[in-house]
């Protein structure tokens, strides 16, 4: 509670901040509104729905391509901790595509898969799978010699050992890997939308960058910061559950 109530200050000071430069200097509107402003138009379009697709567009690109990557992480990590000659072949080119500027690799995507939300959901699969490969990689190489021991003991199969140890003692490693994939997630949406898409809220953002205007340009990257903070904040919740009942 404390720590929210001082990030409400927080930003409470920064639009203050904001309203104070844009009226003691008296910036130009066309610069720099004030937040009076920027929110009476944001109600505004809220009123005639004219942001609601874009926010639907921006989330279902997010959500789908966390889990899809997501996925093939945990599905990846399970191999390369079972067949380590799989990592050494593959790795190499893993850390390659994620070191690459994802800004260069959208115009791929987009050609080879279209403006369509299947291109923005590769682009959001590629950088959230990473965080979730490396984390469970190193919580399934570090469970204890004893486990090891029991699961030999029992006789346990791939399937019942992945059932039952593995997945259990990886989820926290897991919940951390989508929180960090969900920030991710939204930088790559907004790339992605930029470079070719028909809706969202940074093709919202380019397009009002195009048409100057200053007012929808903030508005979309307001919207872009409370979509990735309200995502974030759910995935933290989900992660301290799953570190009380599985261990941090």
């Amino acid at each position: 509670m404390r720590s929210a109530s001082l990030g409400a200050l927080s930003l409470l000071a920064g639009v203050a901040l904001w309203w104070l430069v844009a009226v003691v200097f008296s910036i130009p509107a066309y610069r720099l509104p004030t937040p009076g402003a920027v929110a009476s138009h944001a109600l505004a379009l809220a009123g005639e729905g004219a942001l609601t697709l874009h926010i639907q567009q921006t989330l279902a690109e997010v959500v789908q391509g966390v889990l899809l990557g997501s996925t093939l992480g945990v599905v990846v990590a399970v191999v390369f901790v079972r067949v380590p000659v799989v990592e050494r072949l593959l790795m190499p080119v893993i850390v390659v595509a994620q070191v690459t500027p994802k800004i260069s690799i959208a115009p791929l995507i987009v050609l080879w898969l279209g403006l369509g939300i299947g291109s923005k959901i590769a682009l959001i699969a590629l950088v959230s799978f990473y965080p979730v490969l490396v984390n469970m990689v190193m919580r399934l190489r570090g469970i204890p010699q004893g486990v090891e021991d029991l699961v030999r003991l029992l006789r346990l199969g791939p399937v019942a050992r992945l059932v039952k140890i593995d997945l259990p003692y990886a989820l926290p490693a897991v919940a951390l890997g989508l929180r960090l994939g969900v920030l991710a997630g939204v930088t790559a949406a907004v790339i992605g939308e930029f470079i070719g898409a028909e809706a969202g809220l940074g093709y919202l953002e380019r397009q009002a960058a195009e048409n100057d205007d200053i007012r929808l340009v903030m508005i979309s990257l307001g919207l872009l910061c409370l979509v990735a903070w309200a995502l974030y904040a759910l995935v933290g919740l989900v992660e301290r559950r799953v570190g009380e009942r599985f261990g941090a």
